[in-house]
């Protein structure tokens, strides 16, 4: 994935360095996280020195990459109507647990998605 952004940062900086005849100055940059911008785009938008205008509130995981904490996924793990939930790891995509379900109180392994907080048992 880092050596697919490289080259696509490579390929559009010789785009716009070599364009002949161009007389204005162009600045292209690559941020990832929460979009900001050069003017207020609505009430909701707060102003942060030295990035810009941004919208407060704002949560959306595709924009910052951002995973679930072990104990967020643990209260998901516990919503989807499992007992005696503990963490078995929480590194990566995908966290894994131990639980209890049912009647008999039967031991499973339930997995949580990092990402989007998808619950599956194993």
């Amino acid at each position: 994935m880092k050596k697919l952004l490289v080259a696509a940062a490579i390929a559009v900086s010789m785009a716009f360095g070599l364009s002949a005849g161009a007389e204005a100055r162009s600045s292209v940059g690559f941020y990832f996280g929460t979009p900001h911008y050069d003017y207020r785009v609505g009430d909701d938008y707060r102003y942060r020195d030295g990035y810009g205008w941004y919208r407060h509130g704002y949560d959306d995981r595709r924009y910052h990459r951002g995973r679930l904490s072990c104990g967020e996924a643990r209260r998901a793990v516990r919503n989807q109507g499992y007992r005696n939930v503990m963490a078995v790891e929480c590194r990566g995509t995908t966290y894994t647990f131990e639980a209890t379900r049912g009647r008999r109180d039967r031991e499973v392994t339930v997995f949580v998605n990092a990402g989007t907080g998808r619950v599956w048992r194993g």
